[in-house]
């Protein structure tokens, strides 16, 4: 059931109005209950994956709350069998795949592939929140947790397919349902709602069948130098705004029950630097992959500076690998690895506390949305071969002229501007859009601007309606 679905959209209303007139130790129940018919409504047999995940992890935080080498072992046996679960759905036939390959090269027999397993949704984002759990078990780092507050905080169903990727100290202390009911809770998640419906319906899904039209294995080859940019802008549009709706949807629906969910970007194409994209761009990824893969993995090697480096490449690597099972999303990755190490480079060449310059500041962010812009392309690239075409062309190979409509690049021209003026028109509608301001503004608000605004929202929503489309972070 998609979140821009009206099937779901009419569910998520009644579901709330229900929430809220259930006695509070009814909700835990009810919540699990909604959290699971979701999950099954996609495929019911995908349910024995999280299920098997929370079994594993309940018995594995049990053994480690028990200290000593038997906590050891059972963390490793924990973290090894969901890394094993999520290969074997996610890798498994990639790797066959490769390894046939090779076989291949150096003259052998091909090995006979891998039966290509159907990948559950979710995978990738609970199994991070799984392993989450049992390190920060093992750290001390949180309280024990009951099976079913486990398996509803795996299960959620706002943060269950893409994430945010929530932290167990985030979201069960919340579990426990026993807020008051205030119309705050309904605005705030009407707002992210509605804002991310549009994002998806307006924007992503529009200029979406352009950037599938211009990324077509035939045409990587016909693009001009100015086509293969304005793709690659176009796709980092339609990511941004995808991914953004998605997530305003999920922290929206959570928020109408009065569930807050992390925050995952923050204006990512004004970030000054390639460190700095990556603390707006997914945070809640960023945040995982460092706290619990760089930091353990470098840990007392600071003065070490190459080593650093090469890891951060390494790591990014695998933070490629982990969106999908393709050599084009680790070049994506690798990319932006060499863009971090770079830059940390750079920065204890020059001094860290040595001021930047307004024209070096002016260079950086040019040079860091140019360098994203870029990645963008083996990332969507169909194959390895028409990513490297594509870059040829729009950083060798020079060629000039104009393959699409002129209304493509209009378009991407326009959202551009938008992304630009993103933040102070952020700035403006959330000291405008207060549910609780007094006075004037307060009447404003309530009785004008605010259901003008949630009506033109939905007329946009509905009339760039496009069957539920799915979300483009779906199929990691």
């Amino acid at each position: 059931m998609q979140f821009n679905s009206y099937s779901y959209l009419l569910l998520l209303l009644v579901s709330v109005l229900l929430f809220w007139n259930l006695p509070v130790r009814f909700r835990h129940a009810y919540v699990l209950i909604l959290s699971i018919l979701f999950y099954a409504s996609w495929n019911v047999y995908f349910l024995i994956i999280p299920v098997i995940m929370c079994v594993i992890v309940f018995w594995s935080s049990s053994k480690i709350w028990e200290g000593g080498f038997a906590g050891g072992r059972a963390l490793w046996l924990g973290v090894g069998a969901i890394v094993a679960i999520l290969g074997v759905f996610k890798y498994g036939h990639f790797i066959a795949e490769n390894l046939s390959t090779l076989s291949t090269w150096l003259g052998l027999e091909p090995l006979p592939l891998a039966w290509r397993l159907a990948l559950p949704l979710g995978i990738s984002f609970y199994s991070f929140e799984a392993i989450s759990y049992l390190l920060d078990t093992r750290q001390g780092r949180v309280k024990s947790a009951s099976f079913r507050d486990l398996f509803l905080f795996i299960m959620f169903w706002p943060h269950l397919i893409a994430g945010p990727i929530v932290r167990t100290r985030e979201l069960i202390p919340q579990l426990k349902f026993d807020k008051p009911f205030e119309s705050r809770f309904i605005f705030s998640g009407l707002d992210r709602l509605l804002l991310g419906l549009v994002q998806k319906n307006l924007i992503a899904n529009t200029i979406g069948g352009w950037v599938d039209e211009g990324f077509l294995p035939k045409a990587a080859a016909l693009n001009t130098t100015i086509d293969n940019w304005a793709l690659a802008v176009a796709f980092g549009i339609q990511i941004y705004f995808d991914f953004s709706a998605y997530t305003n949807m999920a922290i929206g629906a959570a928020q109408m029950i009065g569930i807050t969910l992390p925050e995952n970007f923050r204006f990512p194409y004004h970030a000054a630097n390639p460190v700095d994209f990556w603390s707006r761009w997914h945070m809640t990824l960023s945040r995982w992959i460092r706290d619990y893969v760089f930091f353990p993995l470098n840990a007392g090697l600071q003065h070490k500076k190459l080593r650093l480096y090469v890891s951060l490449v390494a790591v990014m690597g695998v933070v490629g690998l982990w969106h999908g099972a393709a050599w084009g999303f680790v070049l994506w990755g690798l990319m932006h690895g060499i863009y971090l190490a770079s830059y940390r480079a750079f920065e204890n060449w020059r001094g860290e506390q040595a001021p930047q310059p307004l024209a070096l500041r002016i260079a950086c962010r040019l040079i860091t949305l140019c360098a994203v812009v870029a990645a963008w392309v083996p990332f969507r690239a169909v194959s390895l071969e028409q990513a490297m075409t594509m870059l040829k062309s729009m950083f060798g190979s020079f060629s000039f002229g104009f393959s699409f409509s002129v209304n493509f690049y209009l378009m991407a021209l326009i959202w551009c501007v938008w992304i630009a003026l993103e933040p102070a028109f952020s700035k403006l509608l959330a000291r405008v859009g207060e549910p609780d301001r007094a006075g004037f503004l307060g009447a404003l608000n309530g009785y004008l601007l605010r259901p003008g605004g949630y009506a033109v929202l939905l007329l946009l929503f509905m009339a760039f309606d496009d069957r539920d489309t799915q979300f483009i972070y779906f199929q990691f």
